[in-house]
């Protein structure tokens, strides 16, 4: 999303994770990974930084030093605490149940509704401006709204989103920039 919002031109290349390719770039074979000339990096954050910091164009990481901690804050949310709930915990149970017969996973669901509302409930209230992060778009959104975008696609999440005061409006609008429009997996991925 952070290249399309910048313009960036780039070859998508979509590999399985522990890859030849991908392992050539990350060195435990985890996606994403990118090569830019003789640059190879792994990792979001990283990537983010790069593609901001190298490329002409509106800066997604602040130069103000306390904006620029908030969208490290939210990034480090996301990744520790936000997708590991979402989507390891919630999302996966109905995708990757293990159940017999391929049923949704109603414990491990279930299990997860409270952490669920109270993070959905946190980033609604954190909107600032309808942005999370000085009432403007930043690589934090951009990290963010993935997750978001997925959790518009199950009945709970859909239904405690729906409740909220900002993130309905929030997911709409992101959903229809061109950027995530551009970067939408195909659906069955």
């Amino acid at each position: 999303m952070l290249a399309e919002e910048k313009g960036v031109p780039y070859v998508f290349q979509s590999e399985k994770p522990h890859s030849e390719a991908v392992t050539a770039v990350h060195p435990f074979g985890k996606v994403p990974a990118m090569r830019h000339g003789a640059v190879s990096i792994c990792e979001s954050a990283a990537i983010a930084r790069y593609i901001d910091a190298a490329f002409e164009g509106e800066k997604f990481f602040p130069e103000d030093i306390a904006l620029a901690a908030k969208v490290d804050e939210w990034v480090s949310l996301h990744n520790t605490i936000f997708d590991p709930t979402m989507i390891r915990k919630y999302a996966f149970a109905y995708i990757f149940p293990g159940t017999e017969g391929g049923n949704p996973d109603r414990e491990r669901i279930d299990a997860n509704l409270d952490d669920l509302k109270k993070q959905l409930v946190y980033i609604d209230s954190h909107l600032d401006g309808g942005f999370l992060v000085g009432g403007r778009l930043t690589y934090a959104d951009l990290a963010v709204y993935p997750t978001l975008h997925y959790m518009t696609q199950f009945p709970e999440s859909a239904a405690i989103i729906e409740n909220l005061n900002s993130l309905p409006r929030y997911t709409a609008y992101m959903g229809s920039r061109e950027s995530a429009v551009k970067t939408m997996p195909p659906a069955g991925n």
